[in-house]
């Protein structure tokens, strides 16, 4: 039976999820590796009986409802809301009354393969490559001159779900100078020349490239990847700096929405007809414009399964003035040279609630939707049934 996005499902879910996909997929799914298939498996057992749940009933008319468990996979476009919301919330306690920009560094497409190949070990050299560029050129006098504080995402997709890597760094507007005795601001408007960054950022990955593949430690279906490598170098390769954010809200709206997402969400998904499954997208190269596709179901599998991270690979990292170690004791120091004051204190963490039964609610679901004068309230836990595998 055709589905189609334009009704949602009770609690405002759409009424066409990735697992409906999933679903339709069939025997398309037996090709893949074991961590393709727990991706795939967390997608289409999340928030289902197979995973358990909390049964909730009316204190007036008992009336009974499920709240089944979620998978807190991050490839599964239900479960990153919560996750999203808690980290941008922490988030907002690093921020500083300075001016913040956004650049993206990208791959040309000549060495794709050996990334899609090599995912854990490129991956982590793109990250390296990427912050050894910001921070050189930074520390450079002619450039700041100054330690600088970064955040980068990992993305490896585009609109249309080809294979695309790429990092989207949120950096410092100005540091701290070598002594820490100054703030050093860039100039309103303008970080570093994307030339350069743009330059040394091919150099510095190349290089690191090149000496894994000489200690065979990247493999590569190439006949020649040292070839591939070498057309690379003769590339001019794209760093773009995007016009500072317009204050603190901004970097906030913009983490919320990159940071706890990949490759498509479900608002997204407009239609699934049989073999077929249509989806939105946005042409950026043709002003934004909204559009539709449509893939056959296996090539929409092929291309969203691209984009399945190695497990445990960090996809978010901060660097400079905000890596993790020694983050607080550089924000107190930027604080006091920009004579602002330090944030409150946070309150007590609260325990973790991706499976606290009222999450899993709807937002309005405490009053009881027969009655509407009495609220559900828990019960008792629902035990997992068989679990939906591929």
């Amino acid at each position: 039976m055709p589905c189609s996005a334009a009704q949602h499902r009770r609690g405002g879910r759409p009424d066409l999820e990735l697992a409906d996909v999933f679903h339709q997929c069939g025997e398309s799914l037996s090709h893949l590796d074991g961590r393709q298939v727990r991706v795939v498996r967390a997608i289409l057992n999340c928030r289902t009986a197979a995973l358990g749940g909390h049964i909730h009933q009316c204190d007036r008319c008992e009336y009974r409802e499920i709240a089944y468990n979620s998978c807190r996979d991050r490839h599964c476009p239900k479960c990153q809301g919560s996750h999203q919301l808690r980290w941008v919330e922490a988030q907002q306690r690093h921020l500083l009354p300075i001016e913040y920009h956004h650049v993206v560094f990208t791959v040309p497409d000549t060495i794709h393969s050996l990334l899609r190949a090599n995912p854990r070990l490129c991956y982590g050299l793109l990250f390296a490559a990427v912050a050894e560029t910001l921070h050189d050129v930074a520390r450079n006098p002619k450039n700041l001159g100054a330690s600088i504080g970064f955040s980068c995402v990992l993305h490896t997709w585009t609109q249309t779900l080809l294979f695309h890597p790429h990092i989207h760094c949120i950096v410092t507007g100005g540091g701290l100078d070598p002594d820490r005795q100054h703030w050093i601001a860039a100039r309103p408007g303008y970080l570093f020349p994307v030339r350069i960054l743009a330059r040394l950022f091919r150099a510095k990955l190349l290089h690191r490239l090149q000496s894994r593949l000489e200690d065979g430690k990247l493999t590569s279906a190439e006949v020649d990847p040292h070839a591939r490598l070498r057309e690379a170098a003769r590339k001019d390769w794209v760093v773009y700096s995007k016009p500072p954010f317009a204050g603190p809200e901004q970097v906030l709206r913009y983490l919320g929405r990159y940071t706890h997402r990949v490759a498509i969400s479900n608002q997204r998904l407009v239609a699934l007809d049989h073999d077929r499954v249509t989806f939105r997208w946005h042409d950026r190269a043709r002003g934004n414009r909204n559009r539709l596709m449509t893939l056959h179901v296996a090539e929409f599998l092929r291309r969203f399964l691209l984009h399945v991270l190695p497990t445990g690979l960090m996809r978010i990292r901060h660097y400079g003035l905000l890596a993790n170690p020694t983050r607080h004791e550089h924000l107190a120091r930027c604080r006091q040279l920009l004579s602002v004051p330090n944030p409150p204190a946070p309150e007590p963490d609260q325990p973790a609630s991706h499976h606290r039964p009222e999450q899993l609610l709807p937002h309005d679901s405490r009053r009881c939707p027969r009655c509407q004068t009495g609220h559900l309230v828990l019960i008792g836990p629902l035990s997992p049934t068989r679990s939906r595998a591929p």
